[in-house]
C-alpha cells in the first residue's frame, strides 16, 4: 500500500486511435494512473494509423503498461473480460468501434458494478461531430488564429497538443473522483470527455467574456495577449528566453543592460508598443554573445533567462535529472533511452488517525479543501476540486491575491470557491490558520520553495494541527535541485520543454504560445495528485503528500519526446510555414484565401482522397509525417496546388462527400473564438458554461470544466467569483463557533496590524 494506487487495476483501451491525432487523450489517463501505482493493461488495435507511422510516441506512454494488440472484434471480447475484474475502464475510440460493439457502461457495469468507466467521446458541436483528430478540433474551434504566426494575418497549425492533454487529464481526475466516491457508496460510475472538452480544460485563461471590459480583460480576452515575446536569438543560432514578472525584476534588468529606465512600469510598457521598441535593441545585443554566455551572464538576478530549448532536450539537465523527472531505462527495442519520470508524486505520512466510516456522497461532496495558492497554476487545482463538489476556501491578503489585477487570469481559476482576506504576518495569524488546517482535508499551495515555512504553512506546521491532512504543494521547478528556489511560469516552462521550439517550426525562431496552457495543465496535475491523496487516506486513514512542478507539467505536455545516446527523438516536425507535419496532416490554403485542414489517418483516407476529383495523381500510399528538416513533400506541393484553385469552403464539401476527413478553417479573432464557445446551443445544452455577475466587469461568461460523471446528478459549484474577503467574517465566526463579529488580523499600509 505505499502506493497510492497500490492494487487498482486499470484497462485502458484505445481502439483506432491516432497517437498523432489524440494519443494524449489515450494514453495520458493510464500514464498518470500507473505512475500513481495502478497495473496497467493497454488494449489497442493493431491495425496502426498511417500518421503514426515512424512516430515513437508509445515507446514513452506505454512503458510499464502491459500492452495487447488484435482486431478491433478480439479487442473488444478482450477488454469485455478484463473489465469484470477492473477497478477503472478507460475508453477512447468512436462509436462504431465501442458503443456500437457493445462497449457501454450500463451494459458492463451489470457485471461488475464497481466499476469505474471514463469515455474520451467524440467531439461535437452546434457544427455536428468533429473526428478524434486534434487538428480538426483545432480547426474547427479557431484555435488556429489563436497562435501569432511568423506569417502575419494566416492561422498558423498547432503543434501542442491540448485538446488531447486536456481531455487526457480531464479523464484522469473522473477516474479519480469515482474512486474516491466509490469507497463510500460501493458503486462505480462514468465520467466522459472529449477532445473538444480538452481545449476548455486547459484554455480558460484566454476563454472568457465580460460585459465591460478592463484593461486585462482587453488584453487576454480581446486581443492576443503582449505583443513582444522576450525570446531572442543568440550569435550561436540558438535562443533564449527572458521573463520578469518578479516584482524589480524589469527595473533590475535594465540597469544589468544598461538599458533606459521605465517611467510607466513592466505592465504598462508591456501592454503597449515600447516593450515592442525595447525588444528591437535586445535583439541586436543578443545577437552579439552564444547562448550560453548569456545565460551564465544574466543568472542569479531578480529577472530570469533560461535557454530555448527542443522536445527532449531537457532530460540531459541536471537539474531535471535530480528531480526525477528524468528517467533512464533500457527499450526493448531501442536500448537505453531517457524519458519523462513521473510528474506527480502522492506519498503517505508516518502515521495518522484512522479512517473514519465514509459517509455516502456525491464526488468531493464533504470535503474541505484550503486554498493558500495565488498566480494560475495554483488556483486551478481548488477549482477542480470545486468543479467536483469540494468546499473550498481560498485565503489571500488584504490587499488582495496578485491575479486579481489581472482579471482573465484571476478568473481562470477562482470560481466556486469561498474567499477570506487575512495577513499572515499579523500575530494573530497562526492561530486562525491552525484552527482552518484543522478543519480542512487538503491544504494547497504553490509558493516558492521556502515562503511556506516564512508564512506558516509548511507541511510540518500544518500536520501538527492536522496529521491527516492531504497537503499538496505545486512548485515551479520542483521542491529539490538547482533550480528550486527560482521564481518560474509558463512562458519559461514553454522554452525548457520544447514548447516554443516546437511550435516555431524547423528553421524558425521559438513561437511563444499566450495561452496559459501549462500552467493550467499543472494545475490539473496536482488535482490528480490530490484526488489520489484523497483516495489513498479514505483506505488507510494516514495522511498523504502531495508534490507536482510546473516543469513537470511542461514536459508533460511534450511527454512523446525522449532521448537517446544520439539525441532526442521528438516526433513529428513541423515546416517552417507553420502549416503542418507533412501531406497527409496540414493546413492548405484554398482560391478564395480561406484554409482548410486535411487529416488523413488511415490507408482508406488517403485512397478516398485520390479518388476526389480535381486532386492530381498521388501515390498509393500517404507519405510519413516529417521528423527531421522541414522540406515540403513532394505530395504536400501537388495538393497545395490543387486546393489554391478553388474555394476552401468548396473543397470540404468535396472531401466530406468522398469520406475524406477535413474541416474548414475557422478564423476568428479572440473575442469570436471564445464566442465560439460560449454561444454554441450544444455546449449551453450540455452545461459547458456558466454565466455570473462579477463586479464591475459585469455579467462574465466562461466555460465549466470537464468531465461529465454519472449515473448519479454531480454537485453544483459556486458559480461566481468571490469578492476579496467575502467570507472572511462568516469563516472566522465559524471557528469562534459564535455567530458575533470576530477579529480579523489585518494590516494597513503603514504597516500598523489591527
Amino acid at each position: 500500500m505505499s502506493s497510492p494506487l497500490a492494487g487498482i487495476r486499470v484497462v485502458e483501451a484505445a481502439l483506432g486511435v491516432s497517437a498523432v491525432g489524440a494519443g494524449l487523450a489515450s494514453s495520458l489517463p493510464g500514464t498518470l494512473l500507473r505512475d500513481l501505482g495502478a497495473d496497467v493493461i493497454r488494449v489497442q488495435s493493431r491495425d496502426k494509423s498511417t500518421l503514426d507511422a515512424g512516430i515513437e510516441f508509445a515507446r514513452v506512454w506505454n512503458r510499464g503498461k502491459q500492452v495487447l494488440e488484435s482486431g478491433d472484434d478480439r479487442a473488444r471480447d478482450q477488454v469485455t473480460a478484463l473489465a469484470r475484474d477492473a477497478d477503472v475502464l478507460l475508453l477512447a475510440g468512436d462509436e462504431a468501434r465501442v458503443e456500437q460493439g457493445g462497449l457501454r457502461y450500463q451494459t458492463l457495469a451489470r457485471v461488475n458494478p464497481a466499476l469505474v468507466v471514463t469515455r474520451i467521446r467524440p467531439s461535437r458541436n452546434a457544427l455536428g461531430p468533429i473526428p478524434d483528430l486534434e487538428l480538426l478540433v483545432h480547426a474547427r474551434s479557431g484555435l488556429l488564429t489563436q497562435i501569432r504566426a511568423h506569417r502575419p494575418g494566416v492561422p498558423a497549425f498547432g503543434d501542442l497538443a491540448v485538446a488531447s492533454a486536456g481531455a487526457g487529464l480531464s479523464a484522469a481526475v473522473g477516474a479519480l473522483a469515482l474512486l474516491y466516491q466509490r469507497e463510500s457508496t460501493g458503486t462505480g460510475g462514468w465520467a466522459e470527455t472529449s477532445l473538444y472538452d480538452g481545449l476548455t480544460a486547459l484554455l480558460p485563461m484566454i476563454i472568457g467574456r465580460v460585459e465591460h471590459h478592463s484593461p486585462t480583460t482587453t488584453l487576454l480576452w480581446q486581443n492576443q495577449g503582449p505583443g513582444e515575446a522576450l525570446s531572442y536569438r543568440c550569435a550561436d543560432g540558438e535562443y533564449v528566453q527572458l521573463w520578469f514578472g518578479a516584482k524589480g525584476a524589469f527595473e533590475a534588468f535594465l540597469t544589468h543592460i544598461g538599458d533606459p529606465p521605465s517611467e510607466h512600469g513592466y505592465n504598462a510598457e508591456l501592454m503597449s508598443d515600447a516593450m515592442t521598441e525595447r525588444g528591437r535593441r535586445w535583439a541586436t545585443m543578443f545577437a552579439t554573445r552564444d547562448r550560453d554566455w548569456w545565460v551564465k551572464d544574466l543568472a542569479g538576478q531578480k529577472f530570469r533567462c533560461e535557454p530555448v530549448w527542443r522536445p527532449g532536450e531537457a532530460f540531459r539537465d541536471p537539474h531535471v535529472r535530480q528531480t526525477g523527472l528524468s528517467l533512464d531505462y533500457d527499450d526493448p527495442e531501442r536500448g537505453p533511452v531517457t524519458v519523462l519520470g513521473p510528474p506527480l508524486h502522492v506519498t503517505a505520512t508516518a502515521a495518522g488517525p484512522s479512517p473514519e466510516p465514509a459517509q455516502e456522497a456525491r464526488l468531493l461532496e464533504g470535503v474541505r479543501v484550503l486554498d493558500l495558492s495565488a498566480y494560475l497554476a495554483g488556483p486551478v487545482t481548488p477549482l477542480v476540486l470545486a468543479e467536483l463538489g469540494a468546499d473550498v476556501l481560498k485565503v489571500e491578503p488584504p490587499s488582495g491575491d496578485v491575479h486579481r489585477n489581472m482579471e482573465p487570469m484571476f478568473a481562470a481559476g477562482q470560481r466556486g470557491k469561498r474567499a477570506m482576506a487575512l495577513d499572515l504576518k499579523s500575530p494573530d495569524a497562526p492561530a486562525v490558520l491552525r484552527e482552518l488546517f484543522r478543519r480542512s482535508d487538503v491544504v494547497h499551495h504553490n509558493s516558492r520553495v521556502g515562503l511556506a515555512e516564512k508564512l506558516g504553512y509548511d507541511e510540518a506546521t500544518v500536520r501538527q494541527a492536522n496529521p491527516g491532512a492531504v497537503y499538496s504543494f505545486a512548485s515551479g521547478f520542483g521542491e529539490h535541485g538547482p533550480r528550486a528556489p527560482l521564481p518560474a511560469n509558463d512562458q519559461l516552462m514553454q522554452a525548457l520543454a520544447g514548447v516554443e521550439a516546437g511550435q516555431g517550426g524547423a528553421g524558425q525562431p521559438p513561437t511563444y504560445l499566450v495561452w496559459g496552457a501549462i500552467d493550467v495543465t499543472s494545475g490539473w496535475l496536482a488535482a490528480c495528485g490530490v484526488l489520489a491523496g484523497l483516495y489513498a487516506r479514505r483506505r488507510s486513514g494516514r495522511g498523504q503528500s502531495v508534490s507536482a512542478s510546473l516543469l513537470g507539467a511542461a514536459l508533460t505536455l511534450k511527454s512523446g519526446a525522449f532521448l537517446t545516446p544520439d539525441g532526442p527523438v521528438s516526433g513529428p516536425v513541423l515546416d517552417g510555414r507553420q502549416t503542418g507535419y507533412g501531406a497527409a496532416y496540414r493546413i492548405y490554403q484554398g482560391a478564395d484565401g480561406a484554409w482548410l485542414a486535411l487529416a488523413i489517418p488511415d490507408q482508406l483516407a488517403w485512397s478516398r482522397l485520390r479518388a476526389v476529383p480535381g486532386l492530381p495523381a498521388l501515390p498509393p500510399s500517404p507519405p510519413s509525417l516529417r521528423t527531421a528538416g522541414g522540406d515540403s513533400q513532394p505530395e504536400e506541393l501537388l495538393l497545395e496546388a490543387a486546393f489554391a484553385a478553388r474555394p476552401a469552403a468548396d473543397w470540404v464539401a468535396e472531401l466530406r462527400a468522398a469520406g475524406v476527413p477535413a474541416e474548414l478553417v475557422a478564423e476568428p479573432d479572440r473575442e469570436g473564438f471564445a464566442s465560439g464557445f460560449l454561444d454554441d446551443p450544444v455546449n449551453r445544452q450540455l452545461g459547458r458554461v456558466v454565466s455570473y455577475q462579477w463586479g464591475d466587469r459585469g455579467l462574465t461568461e466562461q466555460p465549466c470544466f470537464p468531465p461529465r460523471t454519472g449515473p448519479a446528478p454531480p454537485p453544483r459549484a459556486r458559480a461566481a467569483i468571490p469578492g476579496l474577503g467575502e467570507h472572511t467574517a462568516e469563516v472566522l465566526n465559524l471557528l469562534a463557533g459564535t455567530d458575533q463579529p470576530a477579529h480579523i488580523p489585518t494590516r494597513s499600509a503603514d504597516g500598523t496590524d489591527h
